[in-house]
């Protein structure tokens, strides 16, 4: 049997996952290059978030993920569609706080990060979905 490494590393498409996860990828692009080009607006971010209560919550759930992450969070560029292995580890614990499946949540994130910054973590990404699913229904 053949061992296929491009199956092994391949991440999702941001065109084919959930409309929230797609959502949450844009506006971590978005934050970044706004930030970085000092053209950052709440507008503009609630647009990609596709709620603007949630705008607040986002950034803290950034601020939380970029202090707790031991190196700088990678993030792919607009053009790619493909997630970079940050972006996704930090959907699936978006995923899974909006699920309030806090063992999952601190599985993904275990061996990276100690009790204390999960934790911090944890409650932005439970305040960040509730105001996403809040604006969803």
């Amino acid at each position: 049997m053949a061992f296929d490494l491009a199956l092994l590393t391949s991440t999702p498409d941001i065109r084919t996952v959930a409309p929230v996860h797609a959502r949450l990828v844009r506006a971590l692009r978005y934050t970044h290059i706004a930030r970085r080009a000092r053209s950052f607006c709440c507008d503009d971010l609630a647009e990609q978030l596709g709620a603007p209560l949630a705008v607040h919550a986002f950034l803290v759930f950034l601020d939380e993920a970029g202090r707790a992450w031991p190196e700088p969070i990678s993030l792919n560029p607009p053009c790619q569609p493909r997630m970079s292995y940050d972006e996704m580890l930090l959907v699936d614990c978006a995923t899974a706080a909006a699920k309030n499946e806090r063992e999952a949540f601190d599985e993904f994130l275990r061996d990276m990060l100690d009790a204390s910054a999960r934790r911090g973590l944890w409650n932005a990404a439970r305040r960040l979905m509730m105001r996403m699913v809040v604006v969803q229904q």
